[in-house]
C-alpha cells in the first residue's frame, strides 16, 4: 500500500510539473490588467522560455522580447527572469537585463540598453529642429524599485553615454564629442546628471517621477572654447545669458 501511495505521489508530482512547464506565456499575460497605453502583440512560448513579438508603450515600440525564467529562483519566492530584446537590423531599442521580483521590490541587474539618439530627441521640446546622430547606451549595475505602495526609485547605480554624438541643425552637420551622465535615485525619483566635461558646456539634470510617469529637466549651456562654432548663431533662441554667460535650459 505504501508503495502504491508513493507511486501515485510521484506520478501526480510529475504531472503537475509537466503542466507548469507547459503553461503558455500568453495565458499568464492575459491575466494581467495592463494600462491603456501599453499593448502586447505576438506572445509565444511558455512561462519558462517565451517570446513577445512587440511591446508598445505610448506608440514607442520594443520588438522581439525573449524571456527565460529561472526554476531555482522560485524556491526562494523571488522569481528571476533574464530578458533580452531588439535586433540590430530592426528599428527600436536593443538590450538585456535580469529582473528579480518580490512582493515589495523590482530589482534589475546587469542592464544594458541601446537606442537611437534621435528617438530621444523627438520626445524633447527643442528650440530649433534637430536631428540627433549616434546611439545612447544606458548601463545599470543595479536598479531597485519599490512597488509596495507606489512605484519609487530606491537605489540606482549606472551611467548614460551618447556614443558617436552629433546633430544636424541649421543645415550644419555638427560633431559634439563625448557626453555622459550619472544615474542615481533622489527622493524616490530616477535622476540623470550630465557630467561637466563636454564640448557644449552643458550642465543638466533630468528627473523622472516613476509614480507620476512624468519627466522634467533643468540646467544651462555655457559656451566655451570647444563649443561648436556652427551653433553660436542659434544661442539667441535660448534667450539671454545670465551674468556668468550661461543660457538656461528647462523642460
Amino acid at each position: 500500500m505504501k508503495k502504491w501511495f508513493a507511486f501515485t505521489a510521484i506520478f501526480l508530482s510529475s504531472y503537475l510539473v509537466f503542466l507548469v512547464v507547459k503553461v503558455p506565456l500568453a495565458l499568464v499575460i492575459n491575466t494581467i490588467e495592463l494600462p491603456k497605453n501599453i499593448k502586447v502583440d505576438g506572445v509565444s512560448g511558455s512561462i519558462w522560455q517565451g517570446e513577445i513579438a512587440q511591446f508598445t508603450v505610448n506608440n514607442n515600440q520594443v520588438r522581439i522580447i525573449k524571456t527565460q525564467l529561472s526554476f531555482w529562483s522560485l524556491l526562494t519566492f523571488s522569481p528571476t527572469v533574464a530578458v533580452s530584446f531588439g535586433d540590430p537590423v530592426l528599428a527600436g531599442p536593443e538590450g538585456r537585463f535580469i529582473l528579480t521580483l518580490s512582493s515589495q521590490q523590482l530589482l534589475l541587474n546587469d542592464v544594458e540598453l541601446f537606442l537611437s539618439a534621435n528617438d530621444i530627441a523627438k520626445q524633447l521640446p527643442l528650440p530649433i529642429p534637430v536631428t540627433a546622430q549616434g546611439n545612447v547606451e544606458l548601463a545599470f549595475t543595479e536598479l531597485s524599485l519599490n512597488i509596495a505602495d507606489k512605484l519609487t526609485c530606491e537605489q540606482a547605480q549606472g551611467q548614460v553615454t551618447w556614443l558617436r554624438s552629433g546633430i544636424v541643425a541649421l543645415d550644419y552637420n555638427i560633431k559634439i564629442g563625448s557626453v555622459k551622465a550619472d544615474i542615481y535615485c533622489e527622493q524616490g525619483d530616477l535622476m540623470a546628471k550630465v557630467l561637466p566635461k563636454n564640448n557644449l558646456g552643458l550642465s543638466f539634470t533630468t528627473r523622472l517621477s516613476l509614480a507620476q510617469q512624468k519627466a522634467s529637466g533643468q540646467g544651462y549651456l555655457k559656451p566655451g572654447a570647444k563649443f561648436p562654432a556652427q551653433l553660436k548663431s542659434a544661442l539667441s533662441l535660448l534667450g539671454r545669458p545670465d551674468g556668468q554667460g550661461r543660457y538656461p535650459l528647462k523642460f
